[in-house]
């Protein structure tokens, strides 16, 4: 997925530095997230991927791209409706294949708390667990260029303010003023869940 980015970024002539200008980050993070040096959080890929056109999604087992029906809730920040936008593809499918949360937490190497919170969009999955997840599932987590998508669903003065907030969130947080949780690594292999 860095890969991506890295190539989108090239293709829009971007330098590290000019693609860092307007995101909370240095030019330095960006070469160390396209390197692989340090993993960036969801929140960074998400604006990381905004600031080149594009967009996670989810792709299904044919390559279609799963959002459902989704509509921003009143108050709901971009991040959150953008992560919900991931979630929901993925608890849907664990639904329709039987699996409880903790059986596919066994599978992905995470508790099933952490599938809970996932699934209900009350904390964000590491880029790679979020990957892992969809995998160990059948669907795989792709960029999508935004061209391709209707808009996002708030006006461009609401999408604009909630991604300043974002951007200032990531801002504080880098500088130590908020706690930024991170999660330990996954587990390589998954052993079949609940005979699945």
């Amino acid at each position: 997925m860095t890969g991506d980015l890295r190539s989108a970024r090239l293709d829009a002539g971007l330098s590290q530095n000019e693609l860092a200008v307007g995101l909370p980050v240095r030019g330095r993070a960006v070469s160390e997230w396209e390197t692989g040096a340090v993993e960036p959080t969801l929140a960074h890929l998400m604006l990381l991927a905004r600031a080149l056109g594009r967009r996670l999604v989810v792709l299904g087992r044919d390559g279609e791209v799963l959002s459902g029906r989704l509509r921003v809730r009143a108050g709901e920040p971009w991040e959150v409706f953008e992560r919900r936008r991931l979630a929901v593809p993925l608890r849907n499918r664990r639904l329709a294949l039987g699996l409880s949360q903790q059986a596919l937490g066994r599978c992905v190497g995470v508790s099933r708390d952490s599938i809970q919170r996932w699934e209900l969009v009350r904390v964000p999955p590491r880029p790679i667990a979020l990957i892992v997840w969809a995998q160990k599932l059948g669907y795989t987590v792709a960029l999508e260029r935004l061209d391709s998508f209707s808009r996002w669903a708030g006006t461009s003065d609401q999408f604009d303010r909630q991604l300043r907030d974002l951007i200032n969130t990531l801002a504080a947080a880098q500088k130590g003023d908020h706690h930024v949780h991170q999660r330990g690594p996954l587990a390589d292999s998954c052993e079949e869940a609940g005979g699945r």
